[in-house]
């Protein structure tokens, strides 16, 4: 039997702007704070939460009236586009073969437009690759770290890229994903305090079927991306 397709999950802000938009009924007005509240449902520490994450991207701006309204502030295309999550994908030549893979495998959840990745295939001709591996490294959301002694072994790798990873995953500015692809002796590294993929942090290569290996893993970046975006657009 085939199953169903899992509906995307809305975030607060998009519920509460879907619902201005419902009653606002096509015409550029303001709704009174009560009636958004009660139409909503929400307590009201959730709602004047979700009303100052909007204030301050400037999607809605207070209009005056009895208890305060609010109004689109560019009506009617007011609702920003979902924002996807930057991946960078870090790993040693060596393991090109199975990163694409990989990549292949997240292919969907850039359709979703849950995620965007990059890796140093993506570098254009003329271009101060260190200096562009720097750029896209600093503002990643995610990054995933392909995991073989190759990697371990390689000086950019392990004292450049997964330093830099390391720095930003420690200031909660990203989230670091350690995917084994080739068992190694990672568990002293790093990132070895960190919860591998895929599961049990079993290696790639010794799964019987390595799609099925890429389907955990893509699987479980998709959940922690929808994660990241609730939190964030909340």
């Amino acid at each position: 039997m085939m199953k169903r397709a899992r509906k995307p999950i809305k975030s607060f802000n998009d519920r509460f702007l879907e619902r201005l938009e419902k009653l606002c009924q096509g015409e550029d007005i303001a709704i009174s704070n009560a009636e958004m509240r009660s139409s909503l449902g929400w307590a009201d520490d959730r709602y004047d939460k979700v009303k100052a994450s909007l204030l301050a991207q400037k999607l809605i701006k207070p209009a005056p009236g009895q208890g305060g309204k609010v109004r689109f502030v560019d009506f009617p295309t007011r609702i920003a586009p979902r924002k996807s999550l930057k991946v960078f994908l870090s790993y040693s030549h060596s393991d090109e073969e199975l990163k694409q893979e990989l990549v292949k495998h997240l292919y969907p959840l850039t359709h979703m437009g849950l995620v965007e990745s990059w890796d140093g295939r993506q570098i254009k001709p003329g271009e101060e690759w260190g200096n562009v591996i720097s750029k896209n490294l600093d503002v990643a959301d995610i990054i995933i770290l392909v995991i073989s002694v190759d990697f371990i072994n390689s000086r950019y790798c392990y004292d450049i890229e997964l330093k830099r990873a390391m720095e930003r995953h420690d200031a909660s500015e990203a989230r670091v994903i350690p995917v084994i692809a080739r068992q190694c002796l990672w568990h002293h590294a790093p990132f070895g305090k960190l919860q591998a993929l895929p599961k049990d942090a079993k290696a790639i290569a010794t799964w019987p079927d390595r799609d099925a290996a890429l389907s955990t893993v893509a699987e479980s970046i998709y959940k922690m991306a929808e994660q990241l975006l609730e939190v964030e657009r909340v």
